[in-house]
């Protein structure tokens, strides 16, 4: 059985601030072992749970966060970004089951700790009307393929948005937020434990997932932080601005919505005042 794992840090218990997630951050190094230690932790529960078979995604900024030497023996490693930009570019339908590690909640979230979606240059996002972060996004382009999100650790709050958009996931909360930028953590060792016993929670009621498939044609709404960028983004084929700083897209599927979503981003990004 195959186990892809895509793995962020603003989730991982411990951090809370740019000197945790910045890689010139003074408490970077600390960041990145919490984070590969809390995948090795999820590595070994879905190991006991029947699991054989792991890769990862480093997921978090540049994506080489997870020194190699640092990952649990036998999984392979996917670090850098592919064309498409997702956080789990790689997962094809010979996975059985997809877990996210230190994930966070969508932009704008009430004590979500380093909410957040994709980048400052997003504001909001919405699948067919409901409001989706990176979690969601990371199900959905997984769900093309089949593959049902089985595990979720990160802060309560992405727990929350996870369990809520895929029933039946296994969600573990490593830590509480207070504020955006400050959270009650769990004593490490017992963080890692948790995030190991829900990972063999989730390989062993696997067969009760069921894959997380918008109905089609998905249409993708972002909201930007700028009138100037959802001009730009409008000027895409098939992008229509819906609102003063929102544009909406009919996708096809999964993969062509992941794709508008980062040709969106890339424009967003230039635009910096009118």
């Amino acid at each position: 059985m195959r186990v892809f794992l895509s793995a962020d840090i603003e989730g991982v218990n411990g951090v809370v601030a740019a000197t945790h997630y910045d890689t010139a951050g003074g408490t970077y190094g600390h960041a990145r072992s919490w984070m590969v230690e809390e995948v090795n932790a999820a590595i070994r529960g879905a190991r006991i749970g029947g699991a054989t078979e792991f890769v990862v995604k480093d997921a978090h900024g540049p994506a080489t966060n997870i020194l190699l030497h640092d990952l649990e023996a036998g999984a392979s490693l996917i670090g850098g970004w592919g064309p498409v930009g997702s956080m789990v570019e790689g997962v094809d339908a010979s996975f059985s089951a997809l877990m996210l590690v230190g994930y966070h909640a969508r932009v704008g979230t009430e004590r979500g700790v380093l909410s957040h979606t994709i980048g400052g240059a997003v504001r909001g996002v919405r699948i067919n009307g409901t409001p989706t972060g990176e979690a969601g996004l990371s199900a959905m382009y997984a769900g093309h393929f089949g593959v049902p999100l089985a595990m979720i650790a990160g802060d309560a709050a992405a727990v929350e948005e996870a369990e809520a958009l895929c029933p039946g996931v296994v969600g573990v909360a490593v830590k509480s937020g207070l504020t955006r930028k400050g959270a009650l953590m769990l004593p490490i060792m017992e963080a890692r434990r948790r995030v190991e016993e829900g990972a063999q929670r989730a390989i062993e009621s696997l067969g009760e997932l069921k894959p997380f498939r918008p109905a089609l044609p998905i249409r993708l709404e972002v909201d930007l932080p700028l009138e100037a960028a959802a001009e730009l983004c409008s000027f895409v084929p098939s992008v229509e601005r819906v609102a003063e700083r929102t544009v909406g897209y009919e996708a096809c599927d999964a993969i062509d919505a992941t794709r508008v979503f980062e040709v969106l981003l890339t424009l967003a990004g230039t635009v910096k005042e009118w």
